[in-house]
């Protein structure tokens, strides 16, 4: 595991008079830090996580690395061996591609689901369109999948119980995405897709919203199809 991809992680905060973090904010650091690096495949599918050089070099003790490999581990990012030796999770094209079909039904249902209710055209989809409005052509891949993951937020209801199970179904394929080649002209197609989707939603339109919200899942599975597969797994 390369330590440049981590960094270390000092227990005091780099602003000061904050003092130190606590055990529990320090294990988030921890989860937050290799979650990201695996996200962004600086620790690629197949890769074991040594939990002695992770401490060492994330500068902490096993105790908040062991915290957040649990958490990791919940979250299907991370397997685990019977003697808790954990590795980076593997994941073959077609259980990716799984995963787009099931992220598009949970976001088809996400967001007539959060439609229905009295405050959306007045709170949700204000904040969808002032989001989806900010998302620019030249953003870092990191800044676009962000606002990208605020966009969906505001239209399948924040803090949902299937908000939540969409965001592990997106974390989990994430960092093949990133792997892909920048591609400009899919970024124009997401600004246009996510305006069509906002105005459907405003005319309340269900079949119209179905039908675009599973276009635009299935325009972003077929671009991985065509992607150098073998690379991105780690293969």
């Amino acid at each position: 595991m390369s330590s440049g991809a981590l960094g270390s992680l000092d227990r005091s905060s780099g602003v000061a008079g904050m003092g130190a973090v606590s055990r529990s904010t320090l294990g988030d650091r921890v989860y937050d830090r290799v979650r990201e690096a695996i996200i962004r495949g600086e620790l690629p599918a197949g890769t074991e996580i040594n939990q002695v050089e992770l401490a060492n070099t994330l500068g902490v003790s096993r105790v908040p690395v062991r915290e957040a490999l649990r958490r990791l581990q919940a979250e299907r990012l991370l397997d685990a061996n019977p003697f808790q030796r954990y590795v980076v999770t593997q994941l073959s094209q077609e259980q990716v591609l799984e995963l787009y079909d099931l992220r598009q039904t949970l976001e088809i249902f996400a967001t007539l689901r959060a439609r229905s209710r009295p405050d959306f055209l007045d709170v949700d989809l204000p904040a969808a369109r002032a989001v989806a409005g900010s998302m620019d052509l030249d953003m870092s891949a990191e800044e676009w999948l962000q606002a990208d993951m605020e966009f969906h937020h505001s239209l399948h209801g924040r803090g949902s119980a299937v908000s939540s199970i969409i965001d592990e179904v997106r974390f989990r394929i994430y960092r093949y995405v990133h792997l892909a080649t920048p591609d400009l002209p899919r970024r124009q197609e997401v600004l246009a897709e996510h305006q069509a989707i906002l105005e459907a939603l405003e005319r309340g339109d269900e079949d119209e919203i179905r039908t675009l919200i599973e276009a635009h899942v299935e325009h972003t599975r077929d671009r991985l199809v065509h992607m150098n597969w073998s690379e991105a797994s780690g293969g």
